[in-house]
């Protein structure tokens, strides 16, 4: 299964204009059907606007279809079915935007943040989406009526860590752990970080992200998981990551005896606590996706290399680098990359060549298969690509 991170604007940029039309069009649409809430005649009059844009990428001659078949196809054909002209290498190409049941393919939410300005009318999408969109704009990164879909990760990493950097570095350092170890707190608890509540990274939590006025944190992420209602009285709760829930985070809400519980539905044996929606605030989907999840890595590293003996510093020097790792006269320069886009990486690095130089770039072992491309290109300028698990070795056989 294709993991939710490794959706990358570089794929959708592989299909032409008419493809991109028409898959802006199927995912709103696609998001708009299986979201909870929201007034029905809107979400009728977005799902046929949806409708009309799919037709017109089409074409007279095209793949377009009347509107209940349109969504029809929705629910059961995987993206190269639905959209027009010749077929592509894109891993996109294979995915289903909806489940069996209806629900949210884990895809389809990184799909909707790179999908068209409709996506702010989707209900709980919107108000992630405005979200991120005001944080970048309050720090200058964002033009009015940019799309997301011009914004890199790095460039809404270096937004925020560079704002945070004017705290002075010991404040840098907490706050940007602060942004992955916590992703959700509670607004009391927020206020005891005043750089945080200026930056405004956190808001309340996203329709999408609750059910009956609760929500629960992901084991592994601790961030909030998606709630699919099943009826009045019962939701599945599972992260937005879809390596965590292959993992176990995977939880049934139910009503019983009075009040709400929640039950594992995968391999763990303890689920996390409900919590009250109230009072609390979190970071939305896109800040989640793009600090929170390669933060997990990173502090993650830091432990393990710690227990192998090593003295470990996080992001010192700012934001030049993740991790200065030393052992035993040994010295690792560790710039982490969680996305699987060797293409952004790669072009990106390139902007600072003299920096690459020494510099150990790190990704996920799942990513292994981006090592050769990424080594030809970054090994000109001094740099050297190995996996997390091949890091960890060598620290440990030092």
């Amino acid at each position: 299964m294709l993991a939710t991170a490794d959706v990358v604007p570089a794929e959708i940029a592989e299909l032409d204009q008419e493809q991109r039309d028409a898959l802006d069009a199927c995912v709103i649409a696609a998001m708009t059907w299986c979201s909870p809430g929201g007034d029905a005649r809107s979400r009728a009059r977005l799902l046929m606007e949806c409708h009309g844009r799919y037709m017109r990428a089409c074409g007279v001659f095209g793949k377009g279809a009347a509107f209940p078949d349109f969504l029809d196809r929705l629910r059961k054909d995987p993206v190269g079915e639905l959209l027009p002209g010749p077929g592509s290498w894109s891993k996109i190409w294979e995915l289903r935007l909806l489940e069996d049941d209806g629900t949210a393919a884990p895809v389809l939410a990184r799909l909707a943040m790179e999908a068209s300005e409709q996506a702010q009318e989707v209900p709980g999408m919107g108000a992630d989406l405005r979200h991120v969109r005001s944080v970048l704009r309050a720090l200058g990164k964002l033009p009015a009526g940019a799309r997301l879909s011009r914004i890199s990760a790095e460039a809404v990493q270096h937004a925020v860590f560079r704002a945070l950097q004017r705290a002075g570095f010991e404040m840098y350092t907490r706050g940007r752990e602060v942004l992955v170890t916590e992703p959700v707190m509670a607004r009391r608890a927020l206020a005891r970080h005043g750089y945080l509540v200026d930056l405004g990274v956190y808001t309340a939590i996203s329709p999408m992200r609750q059910f009956a006025g609760w929500w629960a944190p992901c084991p592994f992420c601790q961030w909030t998981m998606r709630a699919v209602p099943r009826g009045r009285h019962a939701a599945d709760l599972l992260c937005e990551d879809v390596r965590h829930a292959q993992r176990g985070a995977r939880f049934r809400m139910s009503f019983s005896k009075g009040q709400w519980r929640l039950d594992p539905a995968g391999d763990m044996r303890d689920a996390p606590e409900l919590r009250p929606v109230e009072s609390q605030v979190a970071l939305s989907y896109g800040l989640w996706q793009w600090i929170v999840v390669p933060g997990l890595l990173e502090i993650e590293l830091k432990e393990l290399a710690e227990a192998e003996g090593a003295t470990v510093r996080l992001w010192p020097y700012g934001d030049s680098y993740d991790l200065h790792i030393a052992k035993n006269g040994a010295v690792w320069r560790v710039d982490v990359k969680t996305w699987a886009d060797p293409q952004g990486i790669a072009e990106q690095m390139r902007q600072d060549p003299e920096g690459c130089s020494g510099l150990i770039v790190v990704i996920p072992e799942h990513l292994r298969g981006y090592t050769g491309v990424l080594t030809r290109v970054l090994g000109r300028y001094g740099a050297r690509v190995i996996t997390d698990l091949s890091l960890i070795g060598e620290v440990s056989a030092a």
